[in-house]
């Protein structure tokens, strides 16, 4: 039996222990007010209309994934290497790459208080709260995830949640997932499934020996989420609902 059938039938029988789960592009639906973020910017100070949206959305999602957790200073010390990837930047000067980084980033976190959870977000939750114990390992702050968690009264349902102010390193190194499995006395890492829509979650939880799946609703390209080779790759967390109910 393949990986991906394994997952499936410990999913549709209850046995695993705990489900981690990413929160931005993952739970929260961020891809609208990310490609709504860039648009504004880069129309505005570059007059840049002919950029690849999804090549886009990739990159500078990848950056927010990195440095979400980072005070200012910090993301301004690092600059250089954080920003040069993003290809839409590639042809301005380091300086304006900066400033154009920095604004995106800024305009994405006032959008963010905007941002819904995805459809299923609910039902899912609380038809797997009745098997597992369910975590959340972000690289947002706890207080804002608890607020979004709490508007939608979701906050009760979690047996864990922890932002990058709660977690002793980033994904994807696999110690970002080290403080759900302190809830247990017993760690059977293949009782622990991280589900996410970055290669970062999937590398974290494959290197941290769990199940990992991944989900191409949120930020990150179909193929390159396969590349991280996720035990299973779904389209989104309707699919998810699905299978355990099925």
């Amino acid at each position: 039996m393949t990986r991906e059938h394994q997952l499936i039938t410990r999913l549709q029988n209850g046995a695993l222990k705990a489900i981690i789960f990413d929160f931005d592009g993952t739970l929260l639906d961020i891809r609208q007010i990310l490609e709504k973020s860039i648009e504004e910017i880069l129309e505005k100070e570059v007059q840049q209309t002919d950029f690849d949206m999804d090549t886009t959305i990739q990159e500078i999602g990848a950056l927010l994934e990195t440095i979400q957790g980072y005070p200012l200073p910090k993301i301004l010390l690092e600059s250089y290497e954080i920003f040069k990837y993003i290809t839409a930047l590639k042809t301005l000067s380091y300086f304006k790459q900066l400033r154009i980084a920095v604004k995106i980033f800024s305009k994405y976190l006032e959008y963010s208080k905007e941002a819904n959870f995805f459809p299923s977000v609910k039902p899912l939750l609380k038809k797997m709260k009745k098997k597992y114990d369910l975590f959340i390992v972000s690289h947002n702050k706890t207080e804002v995830i608890i607020e979004h968690l709490e508007k939608e009264g979701l906050s009760g349902l979690f047996k864990g949640i922890y932002g990058s102010d709660k977690i002793p390193i980033q994904k994807p190194d696999p110690m970002a997932l080290q403080p759900p499995l302190e809830n247990y006395e017993k760690r059977q890492r293949d009782e622990f499934l991280m589900i996410g829509d970055m290669p970062s979650d999937i590398i974290a939880g494959r290197e941290a020996g769990m199940w990992t799946l991944g989900v191409t609703s949120g930020v990150s390209k179909k193929e390159i989420l396969i590349e991280s080779k996720p035990d299973l790759l779904i389209g989104s967390l309707d699919e998810l609902l699905y299978l355990i109910e099925k």
